[in-house]
């Protein structure tokens, strides 16, 4: 009894004593960075992450970018594998520290390769010779350059599912390889408005701000009520290309700037700066023509269908950051823009838990609990990544 009293008295006097001890630290915070790696656990998307994965690993998945660049030297099995690494300009320049050459005959090469996120992937490569070919399980590519130097050549799409993947390499007599990506679209990135600080604790609003991008509710945020639209003249703010020029030929559809942009019969990529004042989603719309409009804004990519003249088109809803942004669109030939419209979406941190369906103080710290059932109520409801 005596030594029971006794560390019961121990503990009260080290709350008291040592810096930094409340009664609220005997308990961990629950951190962002916990609420990442439930999310991650929750939807089954740990196949994409190395044995001891860092935080970068994490960011990688949550991030939704599928755009996977490897070394063949750093991929290739150099116990089986009858190829030779080389580190000199022999092709033209390389991407890596080194690069693979081939033999005089056909020669297989076994590439592994850990994929953070699956899809239907995109394989493009950069290699010397004709008559490459590469087999992912039973499916086969084949393809090559004729040029005497490193060449980048498409080969084909196959479908991949995250984590390590093998497959073979066929090299033709005195071909090489330098390096291969496996691209896929990109999905949308699941995290707090302002990014994750995983050293912070998990507050409602940036559980709310996560699970509104899990289940990608942006184009329900309601307009701000107190910032107004900003409409941008494409003919005035973009940059110089040679590919464009005014028109003021009104029989296309009504435009509103003193002259809208068109492209020639090439097409063009126009690239539209601005600056804002401060980060938040916008709903993004522009007046423009063509079949089909695609190009980005901050590097997120659209695509979508258009008419044969000026009429509006929404883009969708994009986070703009303070300070500089770009906006790329695609002109097909004879395409035409005439402006960007930008609404600025409400954001306010009480706007955002009323959405996400969570009660309570929007600054009141969540437990591991209360993030589990809120993860488990999106699986079970909403489709996410799919």
């Amino acid at each position: 009894m005596m030594a029971r009293n006794f560390l019961i008295q121990l503990v009260l006097v080290l709350i008291t004593v040592l810096p930094g001890w409340t009664s609220d630290t005997a308990l961990m915070s629950f951190t962002q960075k916990d609420f990442a790696r439930m999310i991650i656990s929750e939807f089954n998307w740990f196949d994409g992450l190395p044995k001891e994965p860092s935080d970068r690993d994490y960011l990688i998945i949550l991030g939704g970018k599928r755009n996977f660049h490897f070394e063949a030297e750093n991929a290739y099995n150099p116990q089986t594998d009858n190829v030779t690494a080389r580190n000199y300009e022999l092709f033209g320049s390389f991407t890596g520290k080194q690069w693979l050459m081939g033999v005089s005959a056909p020669t297989t090469v076994h590439f592994t390769a850990l994929l953070p996120l699956g899809g239907e992937f995109s394989i493009r490569a950069n290699v010397k010779g004709e008559g490459f070919t590469w087999k992912f399980g039973d499916k086969k590519f084949s393809g090559g350059s004729s040029s005497s130097v490193f060449t980048k050549v498409d080969f084909g799409k196959v479908m991949l599912a995250p984590g390590v993947v093998s497959f073979e390499v066929t090299i033709p007599p005195e071909g090489a390889i330098d390096s291969f990506t496996l691209t896929a679209g990109d999905h949308k990135p699941i995290q707090p408005f302002g990014g994750w600080r995983f050293k912070e604790p998990l507050t409602n609003q940036r559980m709310a701000e996560t699970g509104i991008a899990l289940i990608d509710l942006y184009e329900r945020l309601p307009d701000s009520k107190e910032e107004t639209a900003v409409r941008i003249t494409a003919v005035d703010a973009a940059l110089k290309n040679n590919n464009v020029s005014p028109s003021t030929i009104d029989f296309l559809g009504p435009f509103s700037s003193r002259a809208w942009l068109r492209a020639n019969y090439l097409g063009a990529l126009v690239e539209i700066p601005i600056k804002i004042s401060k980060s938040g989603f916008f709903a993004v719309r522009i007046r423009a023509m063509g079949n089909i409009l695609s190009g980005s804004i901050n590097d997120v990519s659209f695509s979508v269908p258009s008419k044969p003249y000026l009429d509006i088109v929404n883009l969708g809803i994009f986070r703009l950051e303070a300070g500089d942004n770009m906006i790329r669109i695609h002109l097909a030939p004879m395409g035409g823009l005439d402006i960007i419209e930008l609404t600025p979406k409400a954001q306010s941190p009480s706007t955002l838990c009323a959405l996400a369906g969570i009660e309570g103080a929007t600054d009141r710290q969540v437990t591991a609990d209360e993030a589990r059932r809120f993860l488990e109520t999106i699986r079970k409801k909403y489709p996410v990544r799919r």
